[in-house]
């Protein structure tokens, strides 16, 4: 459904903010120059920064923090006037943050914003994660399912393209209980 090859894989959560919480534990894991795990963020080189639209929801700040980044590496990129994360402004940041010494690792788009359904220009963005590098999630939790829909399936290309992925079958598919569910592009 989400366009993920064979090897990806996943986990169902309790929620659409743990489903955002576990991918982003795993590029913690995936791009800290050591053993995260084992040694925290202890000898880590430069401090690591994620970028996020104003828009984003805000278990994505509180991610941030939980896995020790710190929000003051947390950069909210502003929007264009549909609410869509601005390109340009994104690869502006990164490369100021790149000539301060800071070490880009990470976006976070969305795939529909809980305030105004807005997807941001996902292969844009997976454009821009390919030529710095980093990370790429997105946070379907609220609107990634609607992907289901034919007249809307052209606003999600570049999906396919994320490294890790947040849906929620609570929402759109009516699942009766809470439940999210954490993709990776690649289990291993």
């Amino acid at each position: 459904i989400m366009g993920y090859p064979q090897e990806a894989g996943g986990i169902l959560t309790s929620g659409g903010s743990v489903a955002n919480l576990i991918p982003l534990a795993v590029m913690r894991h995936v791009k800290t120059e050591h053993d995260v795990r084992a040694q925290g963020f202890n000898g880590q080189g430069a401090p690591m920064t994620i970028y996020t639209s104003t828009q984003g929801h805000s278990c994505i700040e509180k991610a941030v923090e939980l896995l020790g980044f710190g929000h003051g590496y947390l950069r909210k990129i502003a929007t264009d006037d549909n609410y869509r994360m601005n390109v340009d402004a994104l690869r502006a940041s990164i490369q100021a943050d790149v000539a301060a010494g800071l070490r880009p690792v990470c976006v976070v788009a969305s795939a529909g914003t809980v305030n105004s359904g807005a997807i941001d220009p996902l292969d844009a963005i997976a454009d821009v994660c390919a030529e710095y590098g980093l990370w790429f999630h997105i946070d379907g939790a609220y609107g990634g399912l609607g992907i289901l829909a034919e007249q809307a399936q052209s606003h999600y290309a570049g999906l396919e393209r994320a490294d890790s992925l947040a849906i929620d079958p609570h929402k759109w598919l009516y699942v009766p209980i809470e439940c999210g569910c954490a993709l990776v592009r690649d289990a291993q």
